[in-house]
């Protein structure tokens, strides 16, 4: 929620809400408790676009950040595993790697 200053904030009976959902995934439902709590916005490239790949200027550091993570967390999972595992960058994610913003 945005308050008049333009602060987001959680409300409490909604951090509780959550973890009372949260518990219940969890063996013998624990009581779970939130010794703090933060708000930020979306991440969202400046193109619109998820990015995923390995960045260019720091070998070995692979990025997969998209606004669409819950439908797209499973596929961009397994793609970019497989060019972590193999060094191989697949074909499917040219269009988004983090090297578009570059230049």
């Amino acid at each position: 929620m945005r308050d008049a200053s333009g602060q987001y904030s959680i409300p409490e009976p909604v951090v509780d809400e959550l973890l009372g959902e949260a518990s219940r995934l969890l063996e013998g439902m624990p009581r779970l408790k939130a010794d703090s709590w933060k708000i930020g916005l979306k991440p969202i490239p400046g193109d619109g676009e998820p990015v995923f790949g390995e960045l260019a200027k720091v070998p070995g550091c692979y990025v997969a950040f998209t606004h669409s993570g819950a439908t797209l967390a499973l596929i961009a999972g397994e793609l970019i595993s497989h060019e972590v595992a193999t060094g191989v960058r697949h074909p499917m994610l040219a269009t988004f790697r983090p090297e578009r913003f570059e230049g």
